[in-house]
């Protein structure tokens, strides 16, 4: 019975000395550093084709290759698109709102691809947006 009693006893003063209040460490501090990034500047006509070519790299980026393995950069790329679609919008809008708005859409798809890791809308944004930049410059 003594056995007993001790067990019991040692089982619930294990249990209360392991409800001590918990401490975080809260002087450790982080500081986010802006990306320096240039807007492009320039006509329309210089501009689209970049996008494009940026649109039809993107996938590359987003999923694997060949051996497996993912190229790194998939963000920047998109700082990319999105900085020469923000540099050539009003222009384009200008010249044809129908066109600016297909191209914002399949800048949002890019967008998509990126956030969700699907190369295959990255693929489909830059079908559809290199489709509409030709036109458009013709």
């Amino acid at each position: 019975m003594l056995v007993r009693s001790v067990g019991v006893a040692f089982g619930i003063v294990t249990a209360l000395s392991s409800c001590a209040p918990t401490t975080y460490e809260t002087s450790a501090t982080t500081t986010a550093v802006a990306a320096a990034t240039t807007l492009p500047s320039g006509p329309a006509s210089e501009l689209l084709p970049r996008l494009s070519a940026s649109m039809l790299s993107l996938s590359s980026y987003i999923g694997p290759n060949s051996s497996g393995s993912t190229a790194s950069g998939k963000e920047a790329v998109l700082a990319e698109i999105e900085a020469l679609w923000n540099a050539a919008e009003t222009e384009v809008t200008a010249l044809s709102p129908e066109s600016a708005e297909s191209i914002g859409r399949m800048v949002d798809l890019a967008r998509t691809a990126v956030e969700r890791n699907r190369p295959a809308d990255a693929d489909k944004a830059a079908k559809f947006a290199g489709t509409v930049i030709d036109e458009l410059l013709d």
